[in-house]
């Protein structure tokens, strides 16, 4: 779900180029396709740590 604001695409975009970074270097980097919560949790959590 988008959480900008009506008609600022803008606002979004930070968090879009996070999600970008965070999996194209951390789960394709490391080609991990299947995870469960727990390790998602803590792999962003290392992502945001370092």
């Amino acid at each position: 779900m988008s959480m900008s604001r009506k008609g600022t695409p803008a606002d979004n975009s930070p968090i879009e180029t996070f999600h970008s970074s965070l999996k194209s270097e951390t789960f394709y980097l490391d080609e991990i396709y299947r995870t469960t919560n727990a390790c998602v949790i803590q792999i962003v959590e290392e992502y945001i740590a370092y």
